[in-house]
């Protein structure tokens, strides 16, 4: 039975700085109000898990050990500061690809919803009650197509890409601030209907 609830959340842009096609270590720092909005999401039950789009290995750029060990890294910091990612889920394809392994068109590249389908999936999650949150219009669609609420950032790309389907429910300043959304929107679902009809 689903019935957990998720949010769903790009990573470059959206947790750390991205700095174009982001692997390093050395390049690893996670933006303001990262930590504050992910302990709020996570007290009020959410899963957490990252489903980001990484077009840098079928570019040529970087390969997946070195995203491996740059989502650990992520991981561990987060956990250290008392907050779980459950997942990672990434698309590194590309239909133009330098890359042949990597050169097709993908249901899980955002902005189409494969990775968030197959997370749902994967860890039981009621989409209809989770969230997408992301710095890109794409994170927004993907979102939608899943049936999901979303949530725009702006921080990273600040939703500058063109992407159609992409109206968000909200746009927040950053994830400290979607969290403060969620968690108000997740209180007037749980409030009781008075029926004032009863005696």
């Amino acid at each position: 039975m689903r019935n957990k609830r998720a949010v769903f959340l790009d990573r470059d842009g959206t947790l750390n700085h991205d700095c174009g096609y982001t692997h390093r270590l050395e390049d690893f720092r996670l933006l303001d109000n990262v930590v504050e909005g992910l302990s709020i999401l996570h007290r009020l039950g959410f899963t957490l898990i990252v489903a980001t789009n990484q077009s840098g290995i079928a570019r040529g750029y970087f390969k997946e050990e070195q995203l491996h060990r740059f989502n650990a890294n992520l991981a561990e910091t987060l956990r250290a500061r008392g907050v779980p990612l459950a997942g990672f889920y990434f698309s590194p394809y590309l239909p133009n690809a330098p890359l042949e392994a990597y050169r097709r068109e993908s249901s899980c590249r955002k902005p189409a919803p494969g990775m968030i389908l197959q997370a749902g999936r994967e860890h039981a999650v009621d989409l209809s009650r989770s969230y997408v949150v992301g710095d890109k219009r794409s994170d927004v669609a993907a979102g939608r197509a899943a049936g999901c609420r979303t949530i725009l950032l702006r921080t990273g790309c600040a939703g500058t890409d063109d992407c159609p389907d992409s109206e968000p429910d909200w746009i927040a300043d950053d994830l400290l601030q979607a969290a403060q959304f969620i968690e108000a929107a997740e209180s007037r679902l749980e409030k009781p209907i008075l029926n004032r009809d009863a005696r």
